[in-house]
């Protein structure tokens, strides 16, 4: 008898959010190391996607409803259910009723609590994180004059790291005022929200922000008024700023942002084995995810400062492994972005002191070995191009090496030495610099050539849509070459189902198969009256597990809706990038039939 593998749900809110891909690679890769399914039900959870005039809780209720549906149908062990899904839009009993709907299912939150039996959660810890923020900024600065940009006042997150705020500031004397406080609402366009609290307030010495994305729109507003970003105390009419998060783009900033990193790779991992153990056992210890305080220039601190490395000394010589050691530890702990499995962090490790160790082998002449730039680069290279790079900060990794070779340069007075380890940490740093380049070229492209894309197919699409339906499902798929591994389904409705007929219409609403894209077949499109049907009881995934592996699949369903009108669904089995993009392709396609539909 065959063993059908666990298959676990995942209610995501924002497909948009990085944090919420770096949450979904954790789950992905726990997914291949259990061996188990994971299925992803991207939702709808902002105020902008609700553009009917209807109410947000009724509508979070009924697009609830229908992922509730899909996750009945499709046979799944457990849910975890992700921070947005429950979204800060919604009241707390649109929320509760959100949970009701999975009380027979165990389930484990991200990003919330809960005490209820059969469940469990994950959270950061955001009190004491946003505390270590602003007693730096206090304690160590000096800071008194300091502003604040919190989230949503009835958001966990928002009111654990304000509450934070406001103790740090009683505890040392400092007057807590309105005027000093503004809800930037956790969005990055909050620019008007900065402007007013920067008009309310004179000469302020900081401002610290709930998260990087206030503190992008801050650093906008500053350099829009030519007020540099740093240490009051050193440049004149400067402001500090700091975030939290630790965002992708918060280390490349100009300067670089002082920030919480949050491990949300490990968050998503251990979220999913915390599951297969709630599970088996009924119950679990639910998590508090580390986080780590990431001191920058924004705040005021020196670039590098944190990353100092003693000069290595005449004892180190004659001990290169304990040096070794010793900077590889330190190294590791700086440049490492998750801790989600031990042999991580001690390969990260071993590959460091592989290359620390025979550097100083080298550059204490104990090995025939020459150190120049070449071996560096080559020792770089190995721990970039690794499996492991996407654990690592290449950012943190750049000043990690400037401090690493520069203590050697302080360790000696030879001037021929000195002027070699100088050509190292030149080329050095350029090749780095070149790699933080790449990827944000990649990055970069990869977005542009998907938008580009959409593009393309909203607009054939559109030529296609008035005259053959099937011809639009194909113009939809025929894009989707980049990701020619995956299997994707579209799935109508025959008649579009209205949010306003209620909330059980989804339950008794049948879809069909209206076209397929898949590496075995092709492209496959059905006309109206021969659409294969899919039965309230049947699994969607069926179809896209029909060419069946023996690795665990990733699958994904996204509703294709459009204002109060759902059409139908996506299924895919696809990589974790392209949960974005299928969410997006997914819209356009519901323009394209509400096109049609408001034709008729």
């Amino acid at each position: 008898m065959v063993t059908r593998r666990k298959r676990i749900g995942v209610l995501i809110g924002s497909a948009i959010a990085s944090y919420m891909r770096k949450i979904i690679n954790g789950m992905y890769q726990a997914a291949n190391d259990l061996g188990i399914d994971i299925v992803v039900f991207a939702g709808t959870q902002l105020a902008y996607n609700f553009l009917d005039g209807g109410e947000i809780d009724n509508d979070h209720d009924f697009m609830n409803r229908m992922l509730r549906e899909h996750a009945r149908r499709n046979e799944l062990d457990g849910m975890v259910i992700c921070y947005g899904s429950y979204s800060v839009f919604m009241d707390g009993d649109a929320k509760k009723r959100l949970l009701e709907m999975y009380s027979d299912t165990p389930y484990m939150l991200i990003g919330e609590f809960t005490d209820k039996t059969g469940t469990g959660y994950m959270i950061n810890d955001n009190y004491y994180s946003m505390r270590k923020i602003v007693e730096h900024m206090v304690v160590y600065h000096g800071y008194t004059d300091i502003l604040y940009m919190g989230g949503q006042p009835d958001n966990r997150e928002a009111a654990e790291r304000e509450r934070a705020f406001r103790d740090v500031l009683i505890e040392n004397d400092i007057p807590i005022r309105n005027e000093m406080m503004a809800n930037g609402s956790f969005r990055e366009t909050c620019d008007d929200v900065v402007e007013e609290l920067l008009d309310r307030n004179k000469k302020p010495e900081a401002i610290i922000c709930a998260n990087d994305l206030m503190a992008y729109a801050v650093y906008r507003v500053l350099k829009k008024r030519e007020i540099p970003i740093g240490n009051p105390r050193l440049i004149p009419g400067a402001i500090a700023v700091t975030g939290y998060d630790d965002d992708t783009r918060s280390a490349s900033s100009d300067p670089p942002i002082t920030t919480v990193q949050q491990d949300f790779y490990y968050m998503g991992y251990t979220a999913v084995e915390k599951l297969l153990a709630l599970i088996r056992d009924g119950m679990v210890d639910s998590g508090i995810v580390p986080t780590v305080i990431q001191k920058r220039a924004s705040c005021g601190c020196s670039s590098g400062q944190q990353h100092r490395y003693i000069p290595m000394s005449e004892t180190d010589r004659s001990n290169p492994e304990f040096y070794a050691i010793k900077v590889a530890e330190l190294m590791r702990e700086e440049i490492l972005i998750s801790n989600v499995k031990e042999e991580i962090g001690d390969r990260v490790y071993d590959i460091l002191y592989e290359a620390i160790y025979k550097d100083v082998l080298m550059f204490s002449g104990l090995i025939q070995e020459t150190l120049n730039a070449d071996v560096v680069i080559g020792q770089l290279r190995e721990l970039v191009d690794s499996e492991y790079r996407d654990h690592i900060s290449l950012h943190s990794l750049v000043m990690a090496f400037s401090d690493y070779v520069s203590s050697l340069i302080n360790a000696t007075d030879n001037q021929r030495a000195m002027a070699v380890l100088s050509n190292i940490l030149v080329e050095g740093m350029k090749y780095l610099q070149n790699c933080i380049l790449n990827v944000s070229v990649v990055e970069a492209t990869r977005h542009q050539t998907e938008a580009l894309q959409l593009s393309l197919i909203a607009r054939n699409m559109d030529l296609a849509a008035d005259s053959d339906e099937q011809a639009m499902y194909r113009v939809a798929l025929s894009k989707m070459d980049f990701s020619d591994k995956s299997d994707i389904y579209i799935f109508v409705n025959d008649v579009p189902v209205s949010y306003k007929e209620g909330l059980n219409v989804f339950a008794t609403s049948g879809l069909k198969l209206a076209a397929s894209k898949t590496a075995a077949e092709g492209i496959i499109t059905y006309p109206a009256g021969k659409r294969p049907s899919v039965g309230n009881d049947e699994m969607l995934l069926k179809y896209a597990s029909r060419f069946g592996q023996n690795k665990s699949n990733r699958y994904c369903i996204v509703d294709v809706y459009h204002a109060d009108r759902l059409y139908g669904v996506l299924v895919s089995r696809m990589d974790t990038d392209d949960v974005m993009y299928l969410t997006l392709l997914a819209l356009q396609i519901a323009m394209m039939l509400s096109k049609r539909n408001s034709g008729k």
